[in-house]
């Protein structure tokens, strides 16, 4: 096992049935209510947590380990109201309520370890989160509770909030670099988009000073989000504007989340940003979170092939977005590695991508799998 210790899928999130069926009538006053609660409750939980008879994924005879370096956390108050209105677009007016409830639950850490069980998932990153405005709140000491369930395997990517920066930016580098001693933290987290600020304003190039230092790679949300409030103008999503960060950093391990996926419009628009930073500078990795989403099929094919003709199959980091919903892990998964074989990915590329590129970015034990039949 290992030794070292933003929702994103842009579709709307997929709750329990219990509260897709907008003909239901709650009767029976408080007591009803509690039941119901109790249902969703269980459906959220049941629905990711059956552990598989083996950890990993069956391809070609053998079972691949597989790490997720992309899992977020947080909670409903944490949340900005018009997040909160998207989060709850599909369900019923009176089932609203549950939104809490759901997301406190599916957000935990033993509901994030119950998905990566659902998946057969060795292990996974959580990132904190300081975007008031557009995504919410996930502080860094929240991020550590989430973690210390299973601390093997869950590992925490610190962030900083960034709206007052002029102020007290000095002072929030630093408590982030303090949480990354404390808490153990394996990673850094930003996203220009929902934080609103440009990627090559060089005001927070301190954060990759605090990277290089701690030796902890900073994971990049790039390419759109839909999220209300987010940024999706060319310097806030396209890679292309961090390439002087990259240059004047070559110490620091820069991860392009999202692969500069435009999810807004559903196209690979900055893709091709991420791919040629990623094969000009040695210290410049990439992340498909949310390409193996329903809302991506179209374009998983063509991405695919990109990275493998572009050479980078070395250098992605495999990610999902999760949790999202109860499945979406595991979905993910299955629709990435799916792709990858429709794409001719050999045995050892997907092995690389899965998890043997994390374990070696980030100075990890490599995850050993018995050979099985599939």
């Amino acid at each position: 096992m290992l030794v070292k210790a933003d929702f994103a899928d842009y579709s709307q999130p997929k709750l329990p049935n219990l509260l897709m069926m907008g003909s239901i009538k709650v009767t029976g006053g408080i007591g009803m209510y509690r039941i119901i609660l109790a249902l969703v409750v269980a459906a959220s939980v049941v629905a990711c947590s059956d552990k598989p008879d083996q950890m990993g994924v069956a391809v070609n005879g053998e079972r691949l380990a597989v790490v997720d370096i992309h899992l977020h956390t947080g909670t409903w108050d944490g949340s900005p109201p018009r997040f909160q209105e998207r989060l709850s677009g599909r369900v019923p007016t009176g089932f609203k309520w549950t939104m809490k409830l759901f997301m406190d639950n599916n957000l935990k850490g033993k509901s994030i370890l119950a998905q990566l069980d659902g998946a057969g998932i060795h292990a996974g990153a959580v990132y904190a989160l300081w975007s008031p405005v557009t995504t919410g709140i996930a502080t860094n000491e929240y991020v550590a509770e989430q973690i210390a369930v299973a601390p093997d395997r869950l590992f925490g990517f610190a962030s900083l909030r960034v709206d007052h920066w002029n102020q007290n930016g000095r002072e929030e580098l630093q408590k982030m670099e303090d949480a990354i001693q404390e808490f153990g933290m394996v990673g850094i987290k930003v996203a220009h988009g929902h934080q609103q600020f440009r990627l090559d304003d060089p005001r927070f190039y301190g954060i990759y000073e605090v990277a290089a230092r701690q030796g902890t790679p900073v994971y990049l949300h790039t390419g759109t989000s839909p999220n209300p409030g987010t940024r999706t103008e060319p310097p806030y999503c396209d890679p292309a504007y961090l390439e002087d960060a990259i240059r004047q950093h070559p110490d620091t391990i820069f991860i392009l989340g999202h692969s500069g996926y435009d999810s807004f419009n559903r196209a690979l628009t900055y893709t091709d940003s991420a791919i040629d930073l990623g094969a000009r500078y040695p210290n410049v990795y990439l992340e498909p979170g949310a390409l193996g989403a329903e809302r991506a099929e179209l374009v998983l094919q063509d991405y695919l092939a990109r990275i493998r003709e572009a050479g980078l199959v070395e250098k992605l980091l495999y990610g999902s977005d999760g949790p999202q919903f109860p499945g979406y892990v595991k979905s993910h998964l299955d629709a990435f590695v799916a792709g990858m074989q429709e794409a001719g990915y050999t045995t050892d590329e997907m092995r690389l991508i899965l998890a043997g590129n994390f374990t070696r970015v980030f100075e990890m034990r490599t995850i050993t799998m018995e050979k099985q039949e599939s």
